[in-house]
């Protein structure tokens, strides 16, 4: 692919499907600042781990890939979750996720696309939604409707009449529904293996039917999960290679142990999508699982396999997986959705208004797949990254699929897919390709907006495509953000500008930024004046005051919170007590937060140093000015430091932001006696240069230097 020169505007964009998929589309494609919505038929977004009649989830389903290798890359899992999170966990990390970057709002849900129809400008949509039926038309349309809602039967149907009961693995819910009968869990994915491992418990007899052979995985290999030492052999490795040394490992694991539970595949490990499970092996080998080969034919209530053994069982239970479908699309125009040729796994070779996304089956977890994805989409849309020529697309299918069969044989090779190397293709695809603005769709709330630091926040936010609100004692029509009216030491006003800047960013705060500050003369000598009180007021109870008002907001959206600190917090400087001790304690109240709601939100204290502004006015009218003492830096290196700590991966926890403050930051910390010492010789040489001559407030400072000679 090739970076466009322009941006182009691709008209309004549909996404179908409230999934994971769905999810990460729409996201995408709102911090491309593309106009989107999303349609969902059920009345929530989550779409196969929300437990409901429509999806597949079960109380018991977890995942079966692990943490690091299964979460979106912007929005890592909780520490303390497992490696194989829950249904419910992953649940609501979808919701925490879509939450963040305001991805509920621009979705509707309770809503179903009944059919799309190609026009020659785009689509027209057939939809019933809350209100009745109604049509829409939009540009483009993105398919992201999963393909596990429609279960697939053995086809043909196996000879014979089964007199039992018969199910599927979609509307499996609870093992108490089988006690005490005899059940057959036909095929050996992890639903199987989950599915098997519950029965075991339950029902009277669990056989599992195995057509071929298996491999079956332990969950955690030499005290690590399994996916991640392929995932780190992915790095290195052809999957030939990673497939010799991932079954020595698991020889090597296995080295002594009883013979194998289930027959292994006479494929090699890797040449399907992965089935892991620590508890079947271990209950076939305790009998309290039965092995058996594939069905030959029914009789009765009797099955007979192909190696010739009978069992009599009274309910089969269908894990067969399956089928991908597309229903709201035109068959002439998507005959099979599961041999449809698409380029990345995502571009119809002969139809741009039209993408796929999520239709492929991974052998790693979909998650970082549909996100990279989405961010393909997203270049494309916005003319960021140019598709290729059509013969070109066609001669990397044709590969794609060629290789697909040599590794997976005739088992879906449209939609197969290596995640280790796909996800280092698509990273190729989008080298070079200019970001998207990385705070699109943010909604960013500033206190001090109408300050120097405040309009420079504001402005730099803006320009990376944030939505921004400030708060500051006065209204100002000439900031370069809307500012609403707010003394943050009041708590009745602080609730009011809070409530009205939600208002304003659209119902919530993803980031905010305490930033409201002042200073002035305060010598800690002196017993505290109504200056200290003011300085104590709003730097340290003005920001504790608007982070709990906005709070609830920001830990739904898994948000960040950054505290403008000082070097002063870490390096006290004499005769401005009153700030120091301000910003130090604030220092302390965001490691206080951290504790609290760090699993949630994000906390960073960012640790300037002396930057021009009107905070020194005062202090240099009184003639105390420390610009001898404390080295003036840039704005606009202490803005970036601010954006790069909201725009991390994961919130750091202090930000110095210069090399210089770095340094003073590690002395003042770790050799705070020698700090001490530089900082007295520094005031000394400004008070024998007579730098306070004419400062009434230090008094007491030259009194005792001139008394020390």
């Amino acid at each position: 692919m090739g970076a466009g020169r322009g941006t182009a505007g691709p008209g309004r964009v549909a996404v179908v499907g409230g999934g994971m998929a769905g999810i990460a589309a729409v996201k995408a494609l709102l911090q491309a600042g593309v106009e989107v919505f999303g349609v969902e038929r059920a009345e929530e977004l989550g779409g196969l781990w929300r437990p409901a009649p429509d999806t597949a989830a079960y109380e018991g389903l977890r995942l079966n890939t692990s943490k690091p290798r299964t979460e979106f890359s912007d929005h890592p899992m909780p520490a303390e979750w497992p490696d194989y999170p829950t249904r419910a966990q992953l649940l609501a990390y979808a919701r925490d996720y879509a939450e963040r970057f305001d991805v509920p709002r621009h979705f509707r849900t309770g809503t179903e696309l009944v059919a799309a129809r190609r026009t020659e400008d785009g689509w027209r949509l057939e939809l019933t939604g809350p209100d009745g039926a109604y049509e829409e038309t939009v540009a483009h349309l993105v398919v992201a409707n999963g393909h596990n809602h429609t279960p697939r039967l053995p086809e043909p149907p196996y000879p014979g009449t089964f007199e039992g009961t018969t199910s599927h693995a979609h509307s499996y819910r609870e093992p108490s529904a089988f006690a005490g009968r005899r059940v057959l869990v036909v095929g050996t994915g992890n639903s199987a293996m989950d599915i098997a491992t519950e029965l075991a418990g339950q029902a009277d007899e669990v056989l599992i039917s195995a057509r071929r052979g298996v491999w079956v995985l332990p969950k955690t290999l030499f005290g690590r999960p399994t996916d991640q030492w392929n995932g780190a052999l992915a790095a290195v490795l052809p999957w030939r290679l990673r497939q010799r040394l991932s079954q020595t490992m698991l020889w090597l694991a296995a080295r002594g142990a009883e013979d194998p539970a289930l027959p292994p595949s006479p494929e090699g490990v890797l040449q399907d999508h992965p089935t892991l499970s620590d508890t079947v092996p271990a209950l076939v080998r305790a009998g309290k699982i039965g092995v058996r080969a594939g069905i030959e034919r029914f009789e009765g209530r009797r099955v007979r396999f192909t190696d010739g053994r009978e069992d009599e069982v009274d309910h089969v239970l269908w894990c067969t997986g399956y089928r991908a479908t597309v229903p709201f699309l035109d068959p002439a125009l998507v005959p099979d959705p599961a041999r449809l040729p698409l380029y990345r796994h995502v571009f119809p070779l002969d139809d741009d208004a039209l993408s796929f996304v999520g239709l492929m089956q991974s052998t790693g977890s979909a998650l970082p797949v549909v996100e990279a994805q989405s961010r393909l989409l997203a270049a494309c849309l916005t003319g960021r990254l140019r598709r290729p020529s059509r013969d070109r697309m066609l001669a990397s299918v044709t590969a794609e699929l060629h290789a697909a069969r040599e590794r997976w044989g005739d088992r879906r090779p449209h939609m197969r897919i290596d995640v280790d190397r796909y996800l280092r293709q698509v990273a190729r695809d989008l080298k070079g390709v200019r970001k998207a603005t990385p705070l699109a769709g943010r909604r960013v709330l500033v206190t001090g907006a109408a300050g120097t630091f405040g309009r420079a926040l504001g402005a730099r936010f803006t320009e990376l495509g944030a939505r921004v609100v400030g708060l500051d004692l006065h209204a100002d029509a000439s900031a370069p953000v809307p500012v609403v009216a707010c003394d943050l030491t009041d708590p009745e006003s602080v609730t009011k500008g809070v409530e009205e800047a939600v208002r304003l960013l659209g119902g919530g705060v993803d980031v905010l930024v305490n930033n409201a500050g002042r200073g002035g003369p305060a010598p800690a000598e002196l017993r505290p004046s109504a200056e200290v009180h003011a300085q104590l007021g709003l730097n340290l109870l003005g920001a504790w005051d608007v982070t709990g008002a906005a709070l609830p907001h920001l830990e739904r959206a898994r948000g960040r919170v950054v505290f403008i600190a000082s070097r002063m917090a870490v390096l006290p400087l004499p005769l401005a007590a009153a700030y120091g001790v301000s910003k130090r304690a604030l220092a302390a109240y965001a490691d206080t937060l951290r504790l609290e709601t760090g699993t949630h939100v994000g906390v960073t204290t960012v640790y300037p140093s002396m930057v021009h502004s009107p905070i020194h006015d005062s202090t240099r009218e009184a003639g105390l000015s420390l610009d001898g003492v404390s080295r003036p830096e840039p704005l606009e290196g202490v803005v970036s430091a601010v954006v790069a700590a909201v725009t991390a991966r994961r919130a750091p926890r202090d930000v110095a932001t210069t090399r210089r403050g770095r340094a003073e930051m590690a002395l003042a910390r770790h050799a705070p006696s020698l700090a001490d010492r530089i900082v007295r010789r520094t005031v000394a040489a400004r008070v024998a240069a007579g730098a306070f001559a004419d400062a009434p407030l230090a008094e007491g400072l030259r009194r005792r230097h001139g008394r020390e000679g």
